[in-house]
């Protein structure tokens, strides 16, 4: 935790020009909340709004001292793929935007399937925290081996029209 601050100053030097500042960002929360600030950091959004169905009270603490209070939970009563989808659905009716951040790196894998497909659908860059090295006595990524992955860019990504 000491590291973290320095972590996140790095992280967010190395990638804040891979993707927009500002807009929405959603995120998908498991039991790591690092990934999700070391996002929120870089992004800067407007609005961030964490889905999960995770209710640790370590982890919310976490996410208060690096987030302060920028951003919404929204706690899923389950992790199915309509569940997932009708909540990323309903807060882009309340927040309508054109500049959508979707960081798909926590939580279940078919909540991380539904929030892709809906990425797709609607349009959200769709990012992920992936790591270098991996300590594995600690389970724990090697601090500062961390990197953001742009998996897909609506403006760039249309394999329907630009794959032969």
């Amino acid at each position: 935790e000491k590291l973290f601050s320095a972590v996140i100053e790095n992280f967010r030097l190395k990638f804040c020009e891979d993707v927009p500042k500002g807009g929405f960002l959603f995120s998908v929360l498991g039991f790591s909340p690092e990934p999700i600030i070391l996002t929120a950091k870089t992004v800067e959004p407007e609005t961030h709004v964490i889905f999960t169905t995770n209710n640790q009270e370590e982890g919310n603490k976490y996410l208060e001292k690096y987030l302060n209070d920028n951003y919404e939970m929204v706690f899923l009563k389950d992790e199915t793929f309509d569940t997932m989808y009708k909540a990323l659905k309903e807060q882009l009716i309340l927040n309508p935007s054109s500049q959508i951040t979707l960081d798909i790196t926590g939580g279940k894998k078919s909540m991380v399937a539904s929030a892709a497909i809906f990425g797709k659908d609607y349009g959200c860059k769709i990012v992920y925290v992936d790591f270098k090295e991996y300590m594995k006595d600690l389970r724990k990524p090697m601090p500062g081996s961390e990197m953001l992955n742009l998996i897909y860019n609506p403006h760039n990504n249309q394999p329907e029209i630009f794959i032969k």
